[in-house]
C-alpha cells in the first residue's frame, strides 16, 4: 500500500509541476457508491460531499469517521465556507442550514416566489440573515429569513448590460462577492459596491483572505484582489473538484482526496 501511494505521489507531483511543483502530504479514499456531485471542506479540514445529488456526507479529518444526511430531495450548491454552519439547496426552492454535525438548525427556508424575494443565488450569514441575488429585482439583498423581510439592498446591477447573468454568490468575512460574465462584483456589508474584479471563465470559485481561487480546464488559479492579477498555481491532468483552506489544498479525483500544503498560496 505504501509503494502504491509512493507511485501516486510521483505521478501527481509531475502532473502538477507546470504551475507549481506540489507533492501530496496525505490522501483520503472516499468509499461511496455512485457519483460525487458536489464537494467541499471546512477550516477544520473535514471533508463534505454530496452523493448522487441526494445524500450529504461528512468525513471527520481526525477520526476518518463518516456520517450522512438526506431528506430524500435533490441536494446541490453545497457551501462549507462558514465556520459555524453549512448550507445547501434542497428540492431547488429550499435552503437548508446545518451545523457541522449535519444537524438542521431550523426548518428549510423557502425561496419560492410566494414572497417579495425570490433569489436564484444565496449565501447564509447566520441563523437570521442571508444574502441573495434576485434576478427579477436585479439587486443584491440582505434578507431576514425568519421575519421574511428585506433589510438592505444594492443598486440595480444589470443596467449597463442586460445580457449579464450571475452564477455564484459568496459571503466571506463581511464581504459579498457576486460573480458574473467576466467579472466579480465585490460589496461591503451594507450592499455598497466596493470593486469590480475582472476574471476569466471559471468552473469553481472560492474566496480566502485577499485571494480568489478558481479552476478552469484542469488548472487552478489565484486571483489577487488588490492587483487583479491572476496566477496559475496548479496544472493537472484533470480532477473532479477542489477545495481550499489555509492549511491544505484538497483535490478530488476518482474518489480519492489528495491533500497539498496550501500555505504558500497566501
Amino acid at each position: 500500500m505504501k509503494n502504491l501511494f509512493g507511485i501516486l505521489i510521483l505521478v501527481l507531483a509531475f502532473n502538477f509541476g507546470f504551475g507549481q511543483k506540489l507533492i501530496p502530504v496525505d490522501s483520503i479514499q472516499i468509499d461511496a457508491d455512485g457519483e460525487i456531485t458536489d464537494f467541499g471542506t471546512d477550516d477544520f479540514n473535514n471533508i463534505y460531499f454530496i452523493r448522487n445529488s441526494i445524500e450529504l456526507n461528512k468525513i471527520n479529518f481526525q477520526t476518518k469517521k463518516r456520517k450522512s444526511f438526506s431528506n430524500r430531495n435533490i441536494l446541490e450548491e453545497l457551501n462549507t465556507q462558514n465556520i459555524l454552519q453549512l448550507s445547501l439547496k434542497s428540492g431547488f426552492f429550499n435552503l437548508l442550514i446545518l451545523d457541522n454535525q449535519l444537524n438542521p438548525v431550523q426548518d428549510p427556508i423557502s425561496l419560492n416566489s410566494n414572497t417579495d424575494f425570490s433569489p436564484t443565488l444565496t449565501a447564509a450569514v447566520d441563523n437570521n440573515f442571508l444574502w441573495g441575488y434576485d434576478p427579477v429585482l436585479q439587486r443584491l439583498l440582505l434578507w431576514n429569513y425568519r421575519e421574511k423581510k428585506i433589510v438592505r439592498q444594492s443598486m440595480i446591477l444589470n443596467d449597463s448590460n442586460a445580457a449579464e447573468f450571475f452564477t455564484k454568490l459568496i459571503y466571506y468575512s463581511n464581504k459579498i462577492f457576486l460573480a458574473g460574465n467576466g467579472r466579480i462584483l465585490k460589496f461591503d456589508e451594507f450592499a455598497n459596491l466596493e470593486k469590480v474584479i475582472p476574471i476569466d471563465e471559471y468552473e469553481q470559485l472560492l474566496v480566502i483572505e485577499n485571494y480568489i481561487f478558481y479552476s478552469k480546464d484542469g488548472e487552478i488559479y489565484s486571483l489577487n484582489q488588490k492587483t487583479n492579477k491572476s496566477e496559475k498555481i496548479v496544472q493537472t491532468d484533470g480532477f473532479d473538484f477542489f477545495s481550499l483552506n489555509k492549511s491544505y489544498l484538497f483535490v478530488l479525483k476518482d474518489k480519492v482526496v489528495y491533500l497539498y500544503d496550501s500555505q504558500n498560496f497566501f
